[in-house]
């Protein structure tokens, strides 16, 4: 009984923290900079890092930072439908442009695995957000503030 309420438990965790959207938590936030602690997750440690910063951009853009002044999300609109609407847009940014946002990041836990054995590492990711939202305004993803 007692084995089984443990199989069940961790099974419930791991479904729990698989569903999560993004694996980020506010870390800091300055007006023109938001820092979120993020884990990302890879069969390599720089697969790893990238997942985490992919995360730290993707809870920026759809979910924002919240308890800072960048707590709404920067697109506000359905995360699926609009990576649809503009798919060659996003598949650049995701593969590489997202970096010019990405003013550090510092690894405050090093590539392992964590308690499921799942290999891991965590970062703190500085994004300059004023800067990637004139991105997005420029490339016409988003509105500009009153228009």
């Amino acid at each position: 009984m007692k084995k089984a309420f443990i199989t069940l438990l961790v099974a419930f965790i791991a479904l729990v923290e698989a569903s999560a959207q993004y694996h980020s938590s506010v870390a800091g936030a300055t007006k023109g900079t938001v820092t979120l602690r993020c884990t990302g997750y890879g069969k390599k440690a720089a697969i790893a890092a990238t997942d985490a910063e992919l995360s730290a951009v993707k809870t920026l853009l759809f979910a924002g930072a919240q308890g800072t002044p960048h707590s709404i999300p920067l697109i506000q609109e359905n995360k699926e439908a609009t990576e649809e609407k503009f798919k060659s847009f996003f598949s650049d940014f995701y593969n590489d442009a997202y970096k010019n946002f990405i003013e550090s990041s510092v690894i405050v836990a090093p590539y392992g695995k964590n308690a499921l054995k799942q290999k891991c590492i965590t970062l703190d990711v500085c994004i300059r957000v004023n800067q990637l939202r004139a991105y997005l305004e420029s490339n016409g993803i988003i509105r500009k503030f009153g228009f």
